[in-house]
């Protein structure tokens, strides 16, 4: 809203200043070229905005269904290692949770910050996949647990790989590169056409150019859905730990 603000108050200021050089009550006959070419970008840039915002906005909310899917594929794998033998099953456990831990603790805050992300997520992972590996079995319902343990450990992964990608992804300096000129020219553009009154223009300028603000400032704060306003929290991750110690507590014998 701030930023809004700002941005009212300085193309007031462009206003005024323009008023003194040019009045908008003489500039009539600007209005027949200049508002075709104002509708023409209006239109042109309102859809490339729209479609920004929806883009950031269903990016958002993928994101928060990732990091659920990884949280609940973590929960199957320590669920599943209950095939293996009582060292091996501990040991892919403390994997898991010193992967939820590396999650919510490292990873989280360096996404946040849109920083470089360590490869020790990805020694937990083998962490996991080692016990594992190392069992032999001919009966099979162990296989089918062994495998739906190898299988968990490999979706765990894919689902990392996603969210981290995510976290960097961002709308990218290209689009940016549209978005803020775009904005600038429409607002040249109706700096030309000529109103009633120099109260009107005062009027026009404003709302356009607060409108196109608060759509620039949702884009921005919707670009990284792991940081900013409004940022994906690490609850599944948490919920996902309340989960390993009643499975501890309650099925773990």
């Amino acid at each position: 809203m701030l930023f809004a603000l700002v941005v009212v108050a300085a193309a007031s200021v462009v206003v005024a200043l323009l008023q003194r050089f040019a009045p908008p009550t003489t500039r009539g006959h600007n209005n027949e070229l200049g508002t075709t070419l104002f509708e023409l970008l209006t239109v042109l840039y309102a859809i490339v905005l729209a479609f920004v915002l929806i883009t950031a906005w269903e990016d958002k909310n993928e994101a928060g269904h990732v990091t659920y899917k990884e949280a609940n594929e973590l929960v199957d794998v320590y669920w599943s290692a209950a095939a293996l033998e009582p060292d091996q099953r501990d040991d892919v456990r403390a994997a898991v949770r010193a992967y939820t831990d590396e999650v919510i603790a490292v990873e989280w805050p360096a996404m946040r910050d849109q920083d470089p992300i360590t490869s020790e997520g990805l020694m937990l992972l083998d962490a996991m996949r080692a016990p594992v590996a190392a069992v032999q079995t001919d009966e099979d319902a162990v296989q089918a647990r062994l495998d739906t343990t190898r299988d968990g450990v490999l979706s765990v992964e894919e689902y990392r790989t996603e969210r981290l990608f995510q976290a960097q992804r961002g709308l990218g300096p290209v689009m940016w590169t549209v978005l803020v000129p775009g904005a600038l020219l429409v607002f040249a553009v109706m700096l030309t056409l000529g109103t009633p009154t120099r109260k009107y223009q005062y009027v026009l300028v404003g709302l356009i150019s607060g409108m196109v603000a608060l759509m620039l400032f949702a884009a921005y704060q919707l670009e990284y859905p792991y940081s900013r306003s409004g940022a994906t929290d690490p609850a599944a991750y948490e919920a996902a730990i309340d989960r390993f110690d009643v499975i501890d507590e309650q099925y773990t014998h």
